[in-house]
């Protein structure tokens, strides 16, 4: 079977799921690539879209300091970009002709040229709260289709990567994560992504979250980002460029995030409670889930003090009822089938 996999060319958007699931594809015997913009053509096994830019490709982004101006509102919809991404994978796949198109959640370009070549096409949900952030967007999907003379169809395989509380799917998988040890690994852990250090250069949000770190009795950690340091450095909190996010959660009692689909979803495999500061795109609906499933609490980001953060963190370190639902929800993800088996159930599916 031929699998052609869509992405936009975001690495938060590949690594965790896109890029292991094309290896396994491969390793089950199967033809994958990758569709994906320039940006990410250094991955290998990737047919590039050369009409799909990058964030950075976009120059530098406008002021915004989330704990002054409060959540980031993201355009996750552009029509010609859509355009452009279902023409370039149309000319990919005319020549290398896929038996399915699978796309991640943010790439809309795949079910359209699927829809154009009749071919199946699937869902792979990393993010299955972006979609409501795009007003009328089955709308602005058959304006699209209108422009290639295709109509809708339904998709042959959707794959959700929590369990049916968080998320409704077709079939549900978990991504299993990396273990470490606990001797002497941090008690909390604080990482806002790969993307929000691209958006809020101005901001002081890391300075902030050392300092309230430092007011909680716990050893603490902190993705700090590359460059000089000016902020705190209280002594039970470690600072470093980027950490090894998977692994240290493993062994974690709180995870301070943003709320980023990928990052939610390795908290609740390692069955840590959150505390969630959104600040852009779908993060406040992850926030707001974190809080329905009693797994976590949220934070608002504007307006927000070290003293207001450390009481958060605080609270959630010594509320046993968080622990407990995130560890009930963690027996729920381990339950679910290893997402490798993904090939499996889709050539059963088609």
């Amino acid at each position: 079977m031929r699998v052609l996999l869509t992405s936009l060319p975001i690495h938060s958007h590949l690594m965790p799921v896109m890029v292991p699931l094309a290896r396994a594809f491969r390793e089950q015997g199967h033809e994958a690539v990758i569709a994906t913009g320039p940006a990410m053509a250094h991955l290998g096994h990737v047919a590039v879209m050369p009409d799909i830019p990058s964030p950075q490709d976009f120059g530098p982004p406008p002021p915004w300091v989330p704990e002054r101006d409060g959540v980031l509102k993201v355009p996750l919809w552009a029509e010609e970009l859509v355009v452009r991404a279902a023409a370039n994978v149309l000319d990919f796949a005319r020549t290398w002709r896929p038996d399915v198109i699978l796309r991640e959640t943010c790439e809309y370009g795949g079910r359209i040229a699927a829809e154009v070549l009749g071919v199946p096409h699937g869902l792979i949900d990393i993010a299955p709260f972006a979609p409501l952030e795009i007003e009328h967007l089955d709308e602005r999907m058959d304006a699209v289709r209108a422009r290639f003379g295709v109509a809708a169809t339904d998709p042959a395989f959707t794959a959700g990567l929590t369990p049916r509380s968080w998320q409704p799917a077709q079939h549900h998988f978990r991504v299993p994560i990396e273990r470490g040890h606990r001797d002497g690994a941090p008690e909390i852990v604080a990482t806002f992504g790969t993307n929000a250090g691209l958006l809020m250069s101005g901001s002081r949000l890391p300075h902030l979250v050392v300092e309230a770190l430092g007011k909680v009795a716990a050893r603490s950690v902190v993705a700090i980002g590359r460059g000089g340091w000016t902020g705190p450095r209280p002594p039970n909190v470690r600072l470093e460029p980027e950490v090894p996010q998977q692994r240290l959660l493993t062994a974690a009692k709180v995870f301070v995030t943003h709320a980023g689909y990928s990052s939610v979803r390795e908290a609740l495999t390692a069955a840590v409670p959150m505390v969630a500061v959104p600040l852009f795109a779908d993060q406040p609906r992850n926030a707001a889930r974190i809080q329905d499933l009693e797994v976590g609490v949220p934070v608002e980001v504007k307006g927000l003090t070290a003293a207001a953060l450390a009481e958060r963190i605080q609270h959630v370190l010594d509320t046993t009822a968080y622990h407990d639902a995130a560890g009930t929800l963690a027996e729920e993800m381990a339950e679910l089938p290893v997402f490798t088996g993904i090939p499996d159930r889709l050539v059963s599916a088609l």
